[in-house]
This record gives C-alpha cells, sequence and structure tokens, in this order.
C-alpha cells in the first residue's frame, strides 16, 4: 500500500466572507507541475519545430508516372468498349444490355490492368476496379475505404456517365516496397 506522506491535500481554510475559490490541487503537486514543465519545455519545443518541418517539406517520394495520361488512358479503353463492329468490319449501334455487364466490366478491368502494366512501374501493384451501374431514376454513391501510404500509393479513377448507365473505373498504384 502507498503511502502519500509529506503532501497536503486539501483547501485552505479561507475566512467566511472570502469569496475565494478553494484550491483543488496541493502545493506540493502543483510545483512539481510546474518543474516537470519546466524540465521537458526544451524537448517539447524541438519535437514542435520537427513535426512543423516535416509538415512543411516537399513530397518524400516524387512519383515516375503521370496521373492525366493514365487517366487519358483509361477513359480510350472504356470508350473502346462501345465500338462494335460486324462480321464485316462495319459499325453496328451499340446497345446497353444489362446482362453483360459482368463480362464488360472484367473486360475494361483486365484492358486498364494489362495497359498500366505495359507502363514498366516495377515496384507497384496495380489492382483496378471496374462497376456498372445502371441509371433507374437513382444516384450512386461510390465509396472505397483502404490503407494507403500517401506519399507512395496513389489512385486513378474515371467515370463514363452514358444516358442509362455509369462506368466507375477505378486503378490502385500500390508500392511494394
Amino acid at each position: 500500500m502507498a503511502t502519500w506522506g509529506g503532501m497536503k491535500i486539501g483547501a485552505k481554510q479561507g475566512q467566511p466572507n472570502n469569496k475565494q475559490a478553494p484550491m483543488r490541487f496541493s502545493d506540493t503537486l502543483t510545483a512539481a507541475l510546474g518543474n516537470r514543465k519546466n524540465k521537458y519545455k526544451d524537448v517539447s519545443k524541438d519535437l514542435n519545430s520537427l513535426i512543423t518541418r516535416e509538415e512543411l517539406e516537399d513530397e518524400i517520394f516524387v512519383p515516375n508516372y503521370n496521373i492525366r495520361k493514365m487517366k487519358a488512358m483509361i477513359a480510350r479503353v472504356v470508350k473502346q468498349q462501345f465500338v462494335v463492329r460486324n462480321e464485316d468490319g462495319d459499325l453496328l449501334k451499340w446497345v446497353y444490355d444489362p446482362e453483360k455487364n459482368l463480362e464488360m466490366s472484367q473486360t475494361i478491368a483486365k484492358a486498364v490492368k494489362d495497359r498500366l502494366r505495359n507502363l514498366n512501374l516495377p515496384r507497384y501493384r496495380i489492382v483496378c476496379f471496374c462497376s456498372i451501374v445502371e441509371k433507374q431514376l437513382q444516384g450512386v454513391h461510390y465509396k472505397m475505404k483502404y490503407i494507403l501510404d500517401p506519399y507512395m500509393d496513389n489512385y486513378v479513377q474515371y467515370v463514363h456517365d452514358g444516358a442509362i448507365f455509369w462506368i466507375i473505373t477505378t486503378a490502385f498504384l500500390i508500392h511494394k516496397d
């Protein structure tokens, strides 16, 4: 059992007419906290300046890819899905078919992933999602939560807004090292 010898706890009894607030801490505890604050004042200043300097510095890692080019590449891949030709090579009118959404989304995701691999980004793992959502008088709330390193990882998203559907394609570039 701990003993608290030598420490005064409680409030000093004031005069009844005195409107002074009672003491919440003992004199020795207040003195100890004051000494501790003075002792670690320099350490906390140094730590705060280090944190501030890290926040103000430029990016630690400069990626070797261009996000705008990747987004344009994804847009080309998605738009190529709407070019349909018959046996003679003539263009046909593309018709939306909800039964073929799974196949089309897999095709888009694989094509985007293959094209991103052709960019020769050896230290990145490429993950690609494609969703085809039909518009039926409603909106879409598309939300993803992943743990990504903000300095090393990145993602590219392209949304194709058709008359009766959306195609949402997202490619993640995850640094392996």
